[in-house]
């Protein structure tokens, strides 16, 4: 028979400790991270965990997800520039490619909008 303990009274609440919180916090939102495996390790739910990070990151501070990535330009493929001799045209909006750390290629025009592009990549870099 497997043993069952009963807690009662005000002993049924655990206590964390701050630095405790932050390091399940940094864990759970690394980018290897995964906040319902964070979860199952440490004995907790995963909303205490979300209801963690909106108490010691609110909205209108730096969110924990946001990182900056290495990126390297390389120069216009001779392809591109070949295609826009034979028209004449040349367009008005340029495509950039980023390669994430994943190895995916990620082909968008210049002037996206930077909160579109940074859901975009978290998503992509996710999947």
């Amino acid at each position: 028979m497997a043993k069952v303990e009963i807690l009662t009274g005000t002993e049924r609440q655990r206590r964390w400790s701050t630095e405790l919180k932050l390091s399940i916090l940094q864990e759970a939102f690394s980018a290897d991270g995964s906040v319902s495996d964070v979860a199952r390790r440490h004995d907790v739910l995963p909303q205490q965990i979300y209801a963690w990070r909106k108490k010691f990151f609110p909205p209108e501070l730096k969110s924990p997800e946001t990182a900056f990535i290495p990126v390297s330009l390389i120069g216009a493929s001779a392809s591109h520039s070949d295609d826009t001799k034979k028209s004449g045209v040349r367009s008005k909006c340029k495509d950039v490619e980023i390669v994430l750390r994943n190895g995916r290629l990620l082909r968008i025009a210049a002037d996206m909008d930077l909160q579109v592009l940074s859901s975009l990549v978290a998503c992509v870099e996710a999947a």
